[in-house]
This record gives structure tokens, C-alpha cells and sequence, in this order.
């Protein structure tokens, strides 16, 4: 499996034995303990709370309706941690995703739109999955907050500053492979540029 083609999820307890990811909106049917789980990160403060009921341009979905995906390869992200953090982060696994595996994906890219506000038109384009291929390194947003984050010794919001491919409805994971973000992806080419 070629990474560079793919997208990736965390895997975590709640989603290790997944067939599929699905949005935080089938969760309360399916798995209403995740759910209450999961919906308590919006709760805590009103924009947070805003968030999982905004609609998303492009689609006929909310925020709650989407399953969120990454175009970073996993290792980069973990670099950035070690290089700017200074810090060893334990294992982490990822699904990695075929891209072909995505119907109706768009790309959500927060620069105009603050957290709570609706989502500017042209913070989302659709996914080209012909042209799609995985960023080899973060972005200098997703940089410049890891560097606040550890001057105030802190940590978390991996992907806070980077694009995010945001599906409608589950994602099968049947064509998925796990990789460890420990894991270089062998360069034997210039880095790729993102192309949603």
C-alpha cells in the first residue's frame, strides 16, 4: 500500500475493532456510552458547543455528521512533536485509507472561519482523489502550535493548524491497514505537495 495514497484515523480503544468509522451523529444510535463520551469535549465552552451542530459547505452534513480524516503522514506529525516539542510521545497506531475508498470527501481547511462560526465557502473544496496525495510533513500552522502548546509545557490537538478530509457517513475501513506513526515512510522522492 502506497501511504502517500491514503488518508489516516487514529485508532483508538473505541475504534480498534471498527469495520468502519463512523461521524459522532451515528454514535448516539449505535454506541450511546461513546457518544456521551465524545460529546463531552463540546460542552465545555460555546464555541466548542456551536461546532457540532455548523454545516458543512459542499455537503448536506454538520460537523457531527462527518468522520475526520488526516492527509499528514502520522510519522510527520510525530516529528514535529520531537523536533519542536522536544519530547518522546509513546505509539500511537493509524488507519491509513485508501483515498479511492472515499465518496463525496471534501477538504476542510480552517483560514478565514474561527471554531463556532459557520465554515467560509472557501475553506472547503471537494476531494480529487486522482490528484490526492499525502502530505510528508506538517504544516507551519500545525508548527507554529506546537511551539506554544510546549512553552506552556502542554500537549494535544495533533492536528490543530492542518487540513482535515471530512467524509459524510462511515468510512470502511475493509481496504485499511494500520501503520505506527513511529513508522518513516521511505523517501525516495522529493516530498510530496498536498492536492485535495
Amino acid at each position: 500500500m502506497d501511504l502517500r495514497r491514503c488518508v489516516f484515523h487514529m485508532r483508538t480503544p473505541a475504534n480498534a475493532l471498527a469495520r468502519e468509522l463512523v461521524p459522532l451523529s451515528a454514535l448516539e444510535r449505535t454506541d450511546p456510552s461513546a457518544y456521551a463520551e465524545a460529546i463531552v469535549k463540546y460542552d465545555g465552552d460555546p464555541e466548542r458547543r456551536n461546532l457540532r451542530n455548523t454545516r458543512i459547505p459542499r455537503t448536506s452534513a454538520t460537523w457531527a455528521d462527518v468522520v475526520f480524516l488526516s492527509p499528514i503522514l502520522p510519522h510527520a506529525i510525530l516529528q514535529a512533536w520531537r523536533a519542536i516539542g522536544r519530547i518522546q510521545l509513546p505509539a500511537q497506531e493509524f488507519w491509513a485509507i485508501p483515498v479511492e475508498a472515499l465518496p463525496d470527501a471534501v477538504v476542510f481547511d480552517r483560514t478565514l472561519s474561527r471554531t463556532g462560526d459557520p465554515i467560509d465557502l472557501g475553506e472547503v473544496t471537494p476531494l480529487d482523489p486522482r490528484a490526492y496525495r499525502a502530505l510528508e510533513q506538517t504544516t507551519p500552522r500545525n508548527r507554529a502550535w506546537i511551539a506554544r502548546l510546549t512553552q506552556r509545557g502542554e500537549r494535544g490537538a495533533w492536528f490543530n493548524g492542518t487540513p482535515q478530509i471530512l467524509v459524510p457517513g462511515p468510512v470502511p475501513l475493509r481496504h485499511a491497514q494500520l501503520v505506527d506513526w513511529a513508522d518513516a515512510l521511505p523517501l525516495d522522492q522529493p516530498p510530496a505537495q498536498f492536492r485535495p
